[in-house]
Order: structure tokens, then C-alpha cells, then sequence
């Protein structure tokens, strides 16, 4: 039995792309664990099995508190705090895998050392670029982080992007083998059971879901300002980050805003598909957002909802092309327009929503992502 190590700088609770890897992976005869980062508190080691004997998953988290989205500047000690303790797990527990999986720069520079000093194949998984996610374009940082990732995705045995236009992003490198991984949810994983607050009594509102990381340049603040002030609309708002406290207050002092907190990636689905439309809105200007392959974006097509994204990010083309929802300029006046556009196109919603799930099945279907794992797997 081949024996994986998955590489994460979050505490994977939830983070849907290493935990269907991981699935993936165990329901093929793999044995996983899962070794990743919990910025909450401070302490050694926290080790937790889960899953029935054929199918146990081991998460071993490290506890290095730290700033959620702050950065290279605010987090410097505990990124090289967290850097020293994965090597320091890696080379004390090299008999234990075979196969090192890394997700990201901030883990797969450590990985890559790894993976060459105790000689195991190593898969370098890019879900963002680091120099065009972190803001270190045109600064003294961009060339040798740039060159360091380059050289982690040259070293690897098989690296994966999340979409075709990614390899425009990672122009410079020369990966070995290259792999699209779409980061496409699974059919069959909605908790049935969860219900969005006030939705039966309030059907005739257009709910707008959006599920995932509270922070700056995802115009979720104007959204909620948005929401506020029109009757007729509801947003359905969950997850963590710099914003949560925030995003609470106005859920308190709003009757058409509902806050939901962290949910586990099942009610996630549950509450985006008793919504009517979903937000994947991210800040053009930020050169990562350019090559975005949101999480929204999928789930959305999967569930057969409309969505509402800004220009000149991830999918925006493939959204015009095949009239899945609205695209807008990424501005307060943008949304604005955006969100009375869908107001009045509600007749097309179900429309919509019958061309996203003919593309999801068609092109971007976790069983099609699977079998590229498998035979990506194979090949190292």
C-alpha cells in the first residue's frame, strides 16, 4: 500500500480540495495523512483519525498561532515557525510515507528539500501562484520567490493547476509532468438536513449564498450594505476570517442578513442549494484573481444556480459564453447593477441553472477529476 502525506497550511477544517484528495486517494487503496496548520492557538502536535477501518484518514495538525490573511509581513516568524516544525515532522517520521503531496509554496519549499534528502516522489499541487496571491509583484520579493516556486515545481515528479490558464501563470517553470485538477465538488455530499434560516417564509426574496473566506477584496461588505437596503433581497453569508465580526453585526441588526459561522463543507452545499443565486467576486486588480478557479464557481454549476462574478477574473469568460449568470464591473455601482440584472432575469434562473449542470457534467465532474488522479498517481 502506497502511503501519501498531504501538505497544508490551514488547519483543513473544512478545506474542500485536500479533503477530496485525501477521499480520492483512501477509496483507491492509498493510506493518507494529513499534516496542517492551525493558526487558532499555540501547542505541539494534535493528531486525530477519522473514517471506518478501510477508510481512516489521520490529521495531524500543528498549533503556530498566527494572523488569518495577514500576510508575509504580519505572519513572518510563524511561517518560518511552521516551516521548521513540518521539516522538523517530515524527517522524523521519513519512514512513514512514501509520496509527499504539497499544496502551495508556503509547503511545498519545505516539502521539495524533503522529498530530495529522504528520496520520495513528491506532487506539487499550485491552488495560487505565491507571488500573485500575496501581493509581492513588483516588490524586492517577486524574483526570488518567484524563482524558489519555479524551482519547486521543476524538482517535482507531477505538478497540478487547477485550470488550462494557469499555465500561463506559471510560465518560467518546467514541470515535469503537468496535471488540471479542476477543484470541482463531489456529487452526493449534501447534508439534507440543514436548513438556511427564515427560507420557507420568505420565497419570493432572491437569496444570495456565499460560503468561504470573510475577508477584504471579495466586495462582501457592499454586498451586505446592498442586501440592507433592499426588501427584497437576502443574503446567506457563512465562514471565517477577518470579516466574521463584522459580517455578524450587520447579521444582527439586519433582518434579511443571516449569518451562518464556520459550516462543514456538506451544510455549505445544503445552504448554497436552497439559495437562488450565488457571489464569486473577487478584485481584478489583484493578479491572482486574473486565473481564479473558485470554489464558487463549481459548486454553483454542480448545484444548477446562477452566479454573479466580476469581469476579468476566473471564469468570467465561460460564464458569458454560456449565459450562466452575471458578470460586472468590480465597483459598489457594479454589484449594484449586477444584482437588479438578476433580479429581472429571475425567469432565466432555472435556465441557467440546467446549462451549468450540462457543463459540470460534461467537463468538470469530480468522477472525471478522480480518474486524473489515479492516473496521475500511477505515473510516479
Amino acid at each position: 500500500m502506497k502511503r501519501v502525506i498531504l501538505l497544508r497550511s490551514t488547519p483543513v477544517n473544512p478545506d474542500p480540495p485536500v479533503e477530496k484528495m485525501a477521499a480520492t486517494l483512501v477509496e483507491n487503496g492509498y493510506k493518507v495523512t494529513i499534516v496542517g496548520w492551525d493558526r487558532e492557538e499555540n501547542y505541539r502536535m494534535n493528531k486525530e483519525v477519522i473514517g471506518d477501518t478501510d477508510h481512516q484518514i489521520t490529521f495531524v495538525r500543528l498549533g503556530i498561532k498566527a494572523c488569518y490573511g495577514g500576510g508575509i509581513k504580519k505572519n513572518l516568524l510563524p511561517i518560518i515557525r511552521f516551516q521548521c516544525r513540518l521539516y522538523n515532522w517530515l524527517a522524523k517520521n521519513k519512514e512513514e510515507y512514501d509520496i509527499i503531496h504539497a499544496f502551495d509554496f508556503d509547503t511545498g519549499l519545505v516539502a521539495s528539500r524533503c522529498a530530495k534528502q529522504f528520496r520520495k516522489k513528491l506532487i506539487y499541487h499550485v491552488l495560487d501562484y505565491y507571488v500573485d496571491s500575496h501581493g509581492l509583484d513588483n516588490t524586492s520579493l517577486e524574483k526570488p520567490i518567484r524563482r524558489l516556486e519555479n524551482s519547486v515545481i521543476n524538482f517535482a515528479d507531477s505538478t497540478i493547476i487547477c485550470t488550462e490558464k494557469r499555465k500561463e501563470q506559471i510560465q518560467g517553470s518546467n514541470p515535469k509532468k503537468l496535471f488540471i485538477i479542476h477543484n470541482t465538488p463531489k456529487e452526493g455530499i449534501l447534508d439534507s438536513t440543514f436548513k438556511i434560516q427564515n427560507g420557507a417564509m420568505n420565497s419570493k426574496k432572491m437569496k444570495i449564498a456565499y460560503v468561504g473566506v470573510l475577508d477584504g477584496g471579495r466586495a462582501l461588505l457592499e454586498l451586505a450594505e446592498i442586501v440592507s437596503k433592499n426588501e427584497m433581497l437576502e443574503l446567506h453569508i457563512g465562514g471565517f476570517g477577518p470579516l466574521s465580526d463584522r459580517i455578524e453585526e450587520l447579521s444582527n441588526s439586519n433582518d434579511n442578513i443571516f449569518y451562518y459561522g464556520k459550516l462543514p463543507y456538506p451544510c455549505t452545499l445544503a445552504l448554497e442549494s436552497q439559495c437562488d443565486v450565488m457571489v464569486a467576486i473577487y478584485n481584478p486588480k489583484v493578479p491572482n484573481n486574473k486565473y481564479a478557479a473558485p470554489n464558487k464557481f463549481y459548486e454553483s454549476i454542480m448545484l444548477g444556480k446562477p452566479i454573479i462574478m466580476a469581469q476579468n477574473t476566473g471564469f468570467d469568460e465561460i460564464i458569458l459564453q454560456h449565459d450562466l449568470g452575471v458578470c460586472i464591473d468590480y465597483s459598489i455601482a457594479g454589484l449594484n447593477i449586477g444584482v437588479d440584472e438578476m433580479i429581472k432575469r429571475r425567469q432565466n434562473w432555472e435556465k441557467m441553472g440546467r446549462k451549468g449542470r450540462s457543463l459540470y457534467k460534461e467537463l468538470y465532474s469530480w468522477d472525471v477529476m478522480e480518474q486524473r488522479i489515479i492516473n496521475m498517481y500511477q505515473t510516479i
